[in-house]
């Protein structure tokens, strides 16, 4: 605990407390206090509050406990300054309201409480945007600066992290929200503030959304439990870690496996979990993927959004990567070979065709939801047409499968038995 500068003496300051506009007020209107009404006190209250928060640096050193004893002392004294009578029970409102914005992500959490907002952004002074059902809508509500600087301090608080004034772009999560904080001169419109739920990770969830059906899902479980390796591939915001992250949870009480994740996005936890984060630097990155290989978990998740091409051997591996659509996809895997592993074009598509079982394809429909539009097979051939076989696909709103047999005991519902393979009659789409 710091020693007494004494912010609890400052706190105290009649002079402190009163803003300037309210004190020509004060002394302009004897009967100024009655003319006031609760929202209006509160209002003040919390601008008054982070304007002294603001000059007092050493507030975010002292525990909560403190801090709400410091609010409370704090309204005292400029109730009285401007002659407004509250009782406890109002007083004890007004503390509370105030220490939810200086604790948490203030308007943020207003907005981020109501259960159609998936995600908030704030682009400095300007105006806070919400998405709700995949589209960004204005709210018109603007934060100042001392309330983004706060909201910013808070944040870090949050989420665990000491805050270091020469990384400019911060990743950061903790169990309800990731997090994106950009800083100038990076973001050029001041503080840039992205706040995203995270959803649970459970099967419930994961079907509630209704992103795919149940046959589709225990195919693409049965196909890791047999070692098969899966790319989740889709645009950004599509969906792919929350798909990854259920998938994750299937085997996490009975499977030893690694999560390997750039940012820590991934709220998965199991004693059986090995988490990483994958280091930037190239010598350090060909030591982890090395060390990684020879500690031999049974499965791999990395959740990326690009290949790893010295992992692509391992078997029971999921990878995330950033695509929108089945052959961006394969073009994606094709240049990483060609990029990491200096492989002439032939080659890195053998690789590919080799190395990897399974495409799943996640898109973000116009309505807003995510959908698994389509999943590939992929098996050498003397053409790349030859070697995607459609396994599943998004029609109108309906799944066709066909589902390899070995794979599940599931029988598919939807495959139309004349006319033609499933494969011919959709490949050239994909």
């Amino acid at each position: 605990m710091l020693k007494s500068s004494k912010l609890s003496d400052r706190f105290k300051k009649k002079d402190e407390t009163v803003n300037e506009g309210t004190e020509q007020l004060i002394k302009s209107d004897d009967n100024f206090s009655n003319s006031l009404d609760f929202s209006t006190i509160e209002a003040d209250l919390q601008s008054a509050l982070l304007n002294k928060i603001d000059s007092t640096p050493v507030w975010f050193e002292y525990s909560d406990l403190k801090q709400r004893e410091l609010i409370r002392n704090f309204i005292d004294n400029y109730l009285n300054s401007i002659n407004f009578s509250a009782d406890d029970l109002q007083k004890d409102k007004f503390a509370n309201n105030l220490y939810d914005v200086v604790s948490g992500l203030g308007q943020l959490d207003y907005l981020l409480s109501r259960d159609n907002v998936s995600a908030v952004f704030v682009n400095g002074t300007g105006n806070v945007h919400i998405e709700i059902d995949g589209k960004i809508l204005n709210t018109e509500i603007s934060l100042s600066e001392i309330q983004i600087k706060m909201t910013v301090n808070n944040i870090f608080k949050l989420c665990g992290v000491k805050f270091d004034s020469t990384k400019k772009i911060w990743n950061l999560k903790n169990e309800k929200y990731c997090i994106t904080v950009m800083f100038p001169p990076v973001s050029e419109n001041g503080i840039n503030i992205s706040v995203r739920k995270i959803l649970t990770p459970d099967i419930e969830t994961f079907y509630e959304r209704n992103i795919t059906s149940k046959e589709i899902f225990d195919f693409i479980v049965s196909a890791v439990s047999e070692g098969k390796n899966i790319v989740i591939s889709g645009d950004i915001n599509s969906g792919k870690t929350f798909f990854s992250n259920v998938l994750i949870n299937v085997f996490a009480s009975d499977k030893r496996f690694a999560v390997v994740e750039k940012y820590p996005q991934l709220s998965t936890d199991g004693e059986n979990l090995m988490k990483f984060l994958i280091p930037d630097n190239q010598e350090q990155l060909d030591a982890f993927v090395s060390t990684l290989l020879k500690i031999s978990p049974e499965f791999v998740f990395a959740d990326l959004n690009v290949p790893l091409t010295d992992m692509s051997e391992k078997k029971g591996s999921v990878i995330t990567l950033r695509a929108s659509s089945i052959d961006a996809a394969i073009t994606k895997l094709v240049s990483a070979f060609i990029e990491q592993q200096a492989l002439p074009e032939k080659f890195a598509k053998q690789k590919v065709l080799s190395d990897y079982d399974y495409i799943v394809q996640i898109n973000k429909m116009s309505d807003g939801t995510s959908k698994v539009t389509s999943v590939v097979e992929l098996k050498p051939a003397r053409t790349l047409a030859l070697s995607l076989k459609t396994v599943a696909k998004l029609v109108d709103g309906q799944y066709i499968t066909e589902i390899p047999q070995p794979l599940t005991s599931i029988r598919a519902e939807s495959v139309i038995s004349q006319g033609g393979s499933m494969y011919s009659r959709f490949y050239r789409s994909n």
